[in-house]
């Protein structure tokens, strides 16, 4: 199958799909012979593009190979400069004998130009004498050979362009596809030879300097030496195939868009489908291939992914079979019923807007270990995806967390880097996050509607205020204590072409226990399946049927990034319960990969996915939908996780945005703040619930912020595993690294703690509840002097023990001084008993904290562990 992304055509290379009378069967183009087909397929085009023909041999077919010419190149040719347009028709003529079909087709189409492709053997000089009474101009273009014809044509085309194909000159099938895909795309198709790359095509390819070459067959068609040495021109070279034409052909075809018209030639009998391929490619359709009796597997398999709105049969009975048209005529009207909704989906982006070079999903998600994600490449992929798609039936949506907990870059300007990235990728809809309510509520209606920060004013100038996001952030349950009403939009219905699709977008009910619980105090957040519920019946009322849900809460596989073993988390358990009118669920949280299907409370299986972390994965749903009754066809739905690979090309506009934040970042970010002698690791690599080095240097950070009379006093201090999100390398520390290490922006505090309410503390690192979700254990990192056992096969709530300062036992009805960040003070991952600390006392923000420590300690080392057996 495809090894290659698609390619995302020109908007304005090729009309829309033709319009047929009657949709719902299948439309035939033939003629008594070869010549009277191509003519009937000719007289198919409008009147406006068949200002030019081509006219090539009927009986040799490499030159029609790649005779697709469009409209702008034949007028290159003739020395005319016009705006790029779609292919033109195709005729077929005998060597020496202009044939009365396509004489006949000549007169009717009353062409301005006739380019003749092929030597003299191919078409020869009468036949081109007698083509000039049909048109004011005729010229031909050829070559030594088939290659080099096919050469000349190409060189035809502007240099630069994003693709060309390259199909054998041997063997023909492949070329039929690829004809229509090079047609949609106004590109050129370049012959080449199975096993060896000829001169002429090489250096097309290199006058050419496209940015991308497709093969179009498998190794039989074009050996992978060829391939190899076409990569060694252009790097960007990949191969699209099947086990034979048929699936080769579908392979080709899944680069179209859903809901077009397809057409289908015969896959042995050469002809239609070269003069066909024209006519699909102005039309941007993609041409697949039948045997005349029966309709191959493959061929069945793609259609039935493209839900054709129509279909287009090309050649008579003897090439396509009467009995392919009635099967094909039988699924029709179902076909034309369905309108495909393409959905874009990812989540958790954190503000990751730059290419982190080291960016890989694990290895059991990905073996080949890609690299991936970025802005600019979340772009370009979102861009070539939705070039499957008509652009009025493609959404791009997010489960949250696409603010918070950021990189430095964006973090740095208060995450408005991320909305403008995100602006420009084509986002329209996310649901909120827990990390969205970081800095609290207001900061986060200030994201949406716009405005200066209100301490750190305009980062871009007073007379450019940051205008908020123009994608709706939706939060069904969160809702104001006081009025009961939701702080942002619950819900959004975008209508698709005549169809309502409505969407419910939540954040996790365990959120409060997750962040600052005073930025939060103003709000509630409801049960996720009970306000899911009642939303969807809400949505009902209003005529909606297609319901999808954006749900800021998920699950974890031990698959690759598109299964679904052994799912389990928060997000089993609430796709159960979800109402059975809500027909799909776009998760996040837990950054993992996963395309499952999960049976609803009637039995009948729901498609849920996640799309892993950092725009490094993307998340394709065809949400099928019918037209006469508005609801979506469950068992038509299909997903897939797409790698937002990094070998992908630039977005150029996108580029620029982040390199405009990157600039004012590096300024900051690039002074040194401190220095260390060795690696200190921060990173738990998802496990929350064990020591690690950077937790306790935090901790001693915080020690040292808050331990002088005046600064709180503390004795112990301490620091969550999952709020540390960056290691440290030896040698110089910068402040973007230090900003990586801590980038939420907490505050210390100090408060007074007796002993037992320290043992307490610790005792709630293990907590099996749902706030908790499908991380029990969040370990503690601890300051120096500071020690404790830990017994996990104790039962809950005895597990720590032997707990020392400076070696001291503590006395359970001492009172200590105990530093931590405001998060966890005011009870943030369910340590509720931080709560009960009293005579607090405010103090710097963790981050100076932590450079200041930096800054004091020069070389300093990783930290010894401190908790025994955790």
């Amino acid at each position: 199958m495809a090894t290659s992304a698609p390619t995302a055509p020109d908007a304005e290379a090729a009309p829309h799909a033709p319009v047929l009378t009657d949709p719902s069967t299948v439309h035939r183009i033939s003629g008594a012979d070869r010549y009277a087909t191509a003519a009937e397929i000719a007289r198919s085009f409008p009147a406006e593009a068949t200002r030019t023909v081509v006219v090539a041999s009927g009986l040799d077919f490499p030159d029609a190979l790649s005779a697709q010419l469009p409209a702008s190149i034949t007028d290159a040719v003739l020395g005319e400069d016009r705006e790029a347009g779609a292919p033109v028709p195709i005729l077929l003529t005998k060597p020496k004998q202009l044939p009365s079909a396509t004489a006949a087709a000549l007169r009717d189409l009353r062409p301005s130009k006739i380019i003749v492709v092929g030597g003299n053997n191919a078409v020869s000089p009468a036949v081109e004498e007698a083509l000039e009474a049909y048109a004011g101009t005729v010229q031909r273009i050829s070559g030594i050979d088939r290659y080099a014809t096919s050469a000349q044509i190409a060189q035809a085309y502007p240099v630069g362009l994003p693709t060309l194909y390259v199909v054998s000159g041997a063997s023909y099938a492949d070329a039929l596809a690829a004809g229509a895909r090079a047609g949609a795309d106004g590109v050129p198709i370049l012959l080449t030879h199975p096993t060896g790359l000829r001169a002429s095509t090489a250096a097309a390819i290199r006058n050419l300097r496209p940015e991308s070459v497709v093969v179009v067959g498998g190794e039989g068609a074009v050996a992978p030496g060829v391939l190899a040495d076409i990569a060694e021109i252009v790097p960007d070279t990949t191969r699209v195939s099947g086990g034979d034409r048929y699936e080769t052909a579908a392979a080709v075809a899944a680069s179209f868009e859903a809901d077009t018209v397809p057409f289908l030639a015969s896959g042995l009998d050469y002809p239609d489908g070269l003069t066909g391929g024209a006519l699909a490619g102005y039309h941007r359709s993609p041409l697949l291939l039948s045997q005349a009796g029966h309709l191959p597997a493959a061929t069945q398999a793609t259609l039935d992914v493209l839900s054709p709105q129509g279909l287009v049969v090309l050649g008579g009975a003897g090439a396509i079979g009467n009995g392919v048209v009635n099967v094909l005529d039988a699924q029709l009207p179902a076909w034309i019923d369905e309108l495909v909704v393409q959905l874009l989906s990812f989540n958790d982006y954190h503000g990751h807007i730059a290419v982190d070079g080291d960016g890989v999903l694990s290895p059991e998600q990905d073996p080949e270990q890609n690299r991936v994600g970025g802005a600019v490449n979340l772009s370009t992929t979102l861009q070539m995806l939705r070039s499957r798609s008509y652009d009025e039936q493609t959404l791009t949506v997010a489960a949250g967390d696409l603010i918070g907990g950021s990189t430095f870059v964006s973090g740095l300007f208060q995450d408005e880097p991320a909305v403008e990235t995100l602006e420009l990728a084509g986002l329209d809809i996310s649901s909120v996050g827990n990390h969205e309510f970081d800095e609290g509520v207001d900061e986060l209606l200030r994201m949406q509607h716009g405005g200066c920060h209100p301490e750190l004013g305009c980062f871009e100038g007073d007379d450019n205020p940051y205008d908020g996001a123009d994608f709706q952030w939706l939060a069904a349950n969160v809702v104001d204590r006081e009025s009961g009403e939701t702080i942002l939009p619950g819900t959004e219905v975008r209508t698709v072409d005549g169809v309502d699709v409505g969407f419910i977008g939540m954040t996790l009910e365990a959120t409060p226990a997750l962040v600052s619980p005073s930025g939060v105090a103003s709000v509630e957040f409801l049960d996720e399946v009970e306000t899911a519920n009642a939303q969807a019946a809400a949505l009902h009322a209003q005529g909606v049927e297609s319901i999808v849900v954006l749900l800021h809460e998920g699950g974890y596989q031990t698959g690759t990034y598109n299964e679904c073993e052994g799912i389990s988390g928060a997000v089993v358990e609430i796709a159960e319960n979800l109402d059975p009118a809500i027909d799909a669920v776009i998760t996040g949280h837990t950054h993992q990969p996963y395309i499952c299907s999960i049976d609803d409370p009637a039995g009948n299986p729901r498609t849920v996915t996640s799309a892993n972390q950092y725009a490094r994965v993307v998340t394709e749903t065809a949400l099928t939908v019918s037209r006469s009754t508005g609801d979506v066809i469950r068992d038509r739905v299909r997903a897939e996780n797409h790698l937002v690979l990094q070998s992908v090309k630039d977005d150029p506009a996108m580029a620029e945005v982040v390199a405009k934040w990157e600039a004012r970042a590096a300024v900051i970010g690039a002074t040194v703040v401190g220095s260390t002698s060795e690696a200190i690791t921060g990173d738990s690599s998802g496990n929350r619930g064990i020591e690690t080095p950077m937790a306790d240097l935090v901790a001693d950070a915080i020690l040292a912020a808050t331990d002088g009379p005046d600064e709180g006093g503390a004795q112990i201090s301490f620091m969550n595993v999952g709020g540390v999100r960056a290691s440290l390398p030896a040698g110089d520390v910068t402040y973007a690294q230090a900003y990586a290490v801590l980038p939420f922006g907490n505050l210390l505090v100090s408060v007074d703690m007796t002993g037992a309410q320290i043992d307490e503390v610790l005792e709630q690192q293990y907590q099996p509840i749902p706030d908790r979700g499908s991380r029990p254990m969040l370990a503690l990192g601890v300051s120096d002097g500071f020690t404790y056992t830990w017994d996990a096969s104790q039962p809950q709530g005895s597990r720590a023990s032997d707990l020392r300062l400076n070696g001291e036992p503590l006395d359970p009805d001492g009172v200590y001084r105990v530093s931590t960040l405001n998060f966890l003070q005011e009870g943030g991952d369910s340590f509720t008993a931080f709560t009960e600390g009293t005579n607090l006392l405010g103090g710097p923000e963790d981050l100076a904290a932590f450079i200041a420590y930096l800054q004091a300690n020069p070389g300093i080392s990783a930290p010894p562990d401190r908790i025994s057996g955790l």
